[in-house]
């Protein structure tokens, strides 16, 4: 887990400045390194049903005592596992976030440190001196294909956390026709079928999303409500057959595109519901956090945004102004306790 430092050590590092605060990013950083690298060891698997000593762990991920018992150690220090006596075990924190299960981060960890990392690696650099990366993380997948499952499979995850707060603030007519916008790995759209029986939900994305959102549909129940149109959002028919739709999500889909971009995609979206239509917008923007964590979370989504796609996080007005320009009245926005920044818009077509 993150290092927290005990009262001691926040007085002397922290607020007298007496000793090197980095040093704290410097294990922070370690530690994302040794808990991707136990993940991909299958560490934390092989202790998901009982305690290990070291030689026993050691012949489970076929590794070499001497060299898993440092991995180990750093990892208890940290707060992934426990020791007693010889015996290790899960923390009750690795089995609740880092175990196979619906709520599990580990494929996210697995993203950041198989893709997003490396990905900063070559270009933070370069994206911070010049305004731009030499090409953005879709554009690199696109050139290594092989990568896109675990990135799919990485943002699934990430959404299955703050599934249940966004599916539970949005509010559906009855039988409705949904169309998720940028949808990818399908868990808003089967999270919001399994919440409303009688509505339909058509996920919208390129073609390599297809495989994890159908696997997404399939293991909610609600595949047989759920379809996936694959194309791209920017140029391609957004309502094919010309019904129109009752509600449309756009979940994290607007960082990845400027002022001029979003305001012709919500156009978009605004001529593919029916008059009196709701579009829910769901992202990280600029300046709506609150706490210390909040504000460093939000920076860091900043960069991220600017390394890997070219763009900034925007701002609430800013995107209150494109929904309005775009024939949206926006009727509210929802925050939420445990994402800092994520915010919620709600708005209506109006013409």
């Amino acid at each position: 887990m993150p290092v927290a430092p005990n009262a001691l050590e926040r007085l002397v590092l922290l607020r007298l400045n007496r000793g090197p605060g980095p040093v704290l990013d410097l294990v922070g950083g370690a530690s994302e390194r040794a808990v991707g690298l136990a993940l991909e060891m299958g560490v934390f698997d092989a202790l998901a049903d009982k305690p290990a000593t070291l030689p026993e762990l050691a012949e489970w991920v076929d590794c070499a005592p001497e060299g898993l018992d440092p991995l180990l150690g750093f990892l208890v220090a940290l707060g992934y596992l426990s020791r007693d006596g010889d015996d290790y075990a899960n923390t009750a924190m690795t089995r609740a976030w880092l175990l196979d299960d619906p709520e599990s981060v580990a494929p996210w960890l697995r993203f950041w440190d198989e893709v997003a990392f490396p990905f900063w690696d070559e270009h933070l650099e370069t994206a911070v001196r010049t305004g731009n990366p030499p090409q953005t993380l879709y554009e690199w997948l696109d050139d290594h294909p092989e990568h896109w499952r675990v990135t799919h499979e990485g943002f699934r995850a990430a959404a299955a956390v703050l599934a249940p707060a966004v599916i539970g603030k949005l509010d559906l007519p009855e039988g409705a026709r949904v169309l998720d916008v940028g949808g990818g790995h399908g868990l808003y759209a089967a999270e919001l079928a399994a919440e409303n029986p009688d509505a339909t939900v058509t996920v919208f994305d390129s073609e390599h999303a297809r495989e994890v959102a159908t696997e997404t549909a399939e293991q909610a129940g609600a595949g047989y409500r759920i379809a996936f149109e694959a194309g791209d959002y920017t140029t391609d028919p957004l309502d094919s057959d010309g019904e129109g739709y009752d509600v449309a999500l756009l979940f994290n889909v607007v960082h990845a595109h400027d002022g001029a971009e979003t305001t012709a995609l919500l156009e978009r979206v605004h001529e593919a519901l029916r008059p009196g239509g709701t579009l829910y917008v769901l992202d990280q923007f600029e300046g709506t956090a609150r706490t210390a964590l909040g504000r460093a979370t939000v920076g860091f989504v900043g960069l991220t945004y600017l390394v890997t796609l070219g763009q900034r996080a925007h701002t609430v007005d800013d995107v209150e102004d494109w929904l309005e320009e775009a024939g949206f009245t926006v009727e509210g926005r929802e925050s939420f306790l445990t994402a800092p920044g994520l915010s919620l818009f709600v708005a209506e077509r109006t013409n």
